[in-house]
């Protein structure tokens, strides 16, 4: 005789409600273990110009760099470009090492004296000629752990209403964020 027969109903439906407790039981496990924390790596930094200002012939420009990654990211190199109808605006070139913590974001300044192109266009930006200016910031980085990211956004370049001389900028599209072979 099967072992369901000697038990009574009683009996049989407290064994039953333990097999179903159990088997909820083991599927919650399941579903919990599968939804695990996904650590983002080998993610590409987002850079952006968080401000710029030209005083006299002295352009000055930061750069937000910002951590998408789940760990730290370890900078040993940065280049970014930004250019404007097929001519470079500003230039940051750096070996110095910086330290992006997770899911967070670091400035960094570049300092310099611009073509007269460029003083050109953000005088045309400044005194309202232009009413934006579009500009692509692209680059690299290199981290140990991840070798070679390069980046590249699109946006405009605006200036700060009420405040001669400086100016923001917008993302409107990011691509190319993906690892790039050594030069």
């Amino acid at each position: 005789m099967p072992l369901m027969e000697h038990l009574n109903p009683i009996d049989r439906i407290r064994r039953n409600i333990r097999l179903a407790s159990l088997l909820i039981l083991s599927l919650a496990l399941l579903a919990v273990t599968g939804c695990g924390p996904n650590v983002i790596k080998g993610r590409p930094p987002f850079v952006s110009i968080s401000s710029m200002s030209l005083d006299g012939s002295t352009l000055t420009t930061r750069f937000d760099i910002a951590n998408q990654n789940g760990v730290a990211m370890n900078i040993d190199t940065a280049e970014i470009s930004v250019m404007v109808r097929d001519t470079e605006l500003i230039r940051y070139d750096s070996n110095e090492p910086l330290e992006v913590g997770a899911n967070s974001t670091e400035t960094v300044t570049t300092t310099g004296q611009p073509e007269d192109f460029t003083r050109t266009l953000l005088a045309s930006l400044d005194n309202g000629q232009l009413d934006s200016l579009s500009i692509d910031v692209s680059g690299r980085v290199h981290t140990p752990e991840d070798g070679f990211l390069r980046f590249e956004q699109n946006g405009y370049l605006y200036r700060v209403p009420g405040r001669p001389g400086q100016f923001r900028s917008a993302v409107t599209q990011s691509k190319g964020l993906v690892r790039d072979e050594p030069r």
